[in-house]
């Protein structure tokens, strides 16, 4: 018997970021309940013609069935439900595509952007269809305030093909956009990303690597920190008293040294506490509180997206290094790679310590009793890689 749908409803705070690398936040079908502040939508008959342009379809989705295909592995696979899927690719990702029945496909993300000003979206579409149809597959960024009402677009929004082909799914488009001023300082403001049924047969288009931030806005609701006019009844301001005496020259503070900009990402002090654990009953592979799992601490010296690979077995931090161009981990000439058992993760770090939770759970499973190295490695915004690093810990039992 088939779940019913489930999604979460809480708005996400900024900064915000989601990628797929954990495939435990989706793994049964229309079930977003692990997932904040994003939800799949299959859009039906929002569209009545092929080959709609996207950038056309305002109304309003979320009547729409909630939508996502569970624990996929390929696109090419003969006779998918089309609307939105998760994929358990090399680069898992969640996906979207157009069909007769799923009009408008579209992902709707929740942002609470109180406090803030200046909201930067920034994602990548990916082609992961390599199969031989070669559809115009156009993706559109819109927007509104509130849950209800008409979407409207996002300057600098539209792809007007994400695809390539065909036989191939090598085409990679990365949008950073602003919204405009009226989503600043809202406790509600949807973001949502859609496709439309292609003429022809549709192909699967990733919705990867999402990251909303935003500056800090002023007290005001229009940022600005002068005081209001007196009201009527209200007392006038006292007469200003005059300049008052200057002071001498205060000491110029020391600045903090920070890396520099070209420099790679540093990652440092990975640890484990306690190294010995059981993993948690449920959820996924990093948690934000909470006593399940383990302490997981890691510093940074600059924000980054950290990746990390659960790897089964010994082997000293020092034996690995990254591979050129990869976000892999491949041993140095000596010695021999540990199997990985293809439990890879990942976080957004802030630059300084960082505290989490590793639950010992990965692809929405829990690790079996034994021994495993967690791997890890930085990514900062312009694509720098750190030097790996390593952590040996335990599942249950004692060493």
């Amino acid at each position: 018997m088939a779940l019913p749908a489930q999604a979460g409803t809480a708005p996400a705070t900024l900064p915000f970021a989601q990628g797929w690398a954990d495939t435990g936040l989706i793994s049964a079908d229309d079930d977003w309940s692990r997932v904040i502040g994003i939800v799949g939508y299959r859009g039906d008959a929002l569209v009545a013609e092929p080959g709609s342009d996207p950038r056309g379809v305002t109304a309003d989705g979320s009547g729409t069935p909630v939508d996502v295909g569970a624990n996929l592995t390929d696109p090419r696979a003969v006779g998918l439900a089309a609307g939105v899927a998760e994929f358990e690719l090399p680069d898992p990702v969640v996906a979207i595509q157009g069909s007769a029945t799923a009009s408008a496909p579209h992902l709707i993300m929740s942002l609470d952007t109180r406090g803030h000003a200046g909201v930067n979206v920034r994602l990548v579409v990916r082609d992961i269809d390599a199969t031989a149809h070669d559809a115009v597959e156009p993706v559109a960024l819109q927007y509104r305030v509130g849950s209800s009402g008409p979407f409207a677009g996002v300057p600098g929004g539209y792809v007007a093909d994400a695809t390539s082909g065909p036989g191939e799914a090598t085409q990679v488009t990365r949008l950073s956009v602003n919204l405009p001023a009226a989503a600043d300082g809202q406790p509600l403001v949807q973001v949502r990303v859609i496709t439309t049924n292609a003429v022809g047969q549709d192909e699967w288009v990733g919705i990867d690597d999402i990251e909303v931030s935003a500056a800090s806005a002023g007290s005001g609701s229009s940022g600005c920190s002068e005081p209001p006019p007196p009201g009527p009844g209200s007392e006038p301001p006292a007469p200003d008293p005059g300049p008052a005496p200057k002071p001498g020259p205060a000491p110029k503070p020391i600045p903090v040294p920070r890396p520099a900009k070209d420099a790679l990402p540093r990652l440092t002090g990975v640890d484990l506490a306690p190294a010995t654990f059981m993993p948690a009953k449920r959820g996924p592979a990093i948690l934000r509180g909470g006593r399940a799992g383990t302490a997981l601490r890691f510093r940074l010296s600059r924000p980054a997206l950290v990746r990390f690979e659960v790897v089964r077995g010994g082997g000293a931090p020092e034996d690995f290094a990254p591979k050129p161009d990869s976000d892999r981990f491949a041993p140095k000439v000596s010695g021999a790679r540990a199997p990985s058992i293809g439990g890879r993760f990942s976080t957004r770090g802030r630059r300084g310590l960082n505290r989490l939770r590793f639950s010992g759970r990965v692809r929405g499973r829990a690790l079996a009793q034994g021994a495993y190295l967690l791997e890890a490695l930085a990514v900062d915004r312009a694509g720098r890689t750190s030097a790996a690093a390593a952590v040996r810990f335990r599942i249950g039992g004692e060493d």
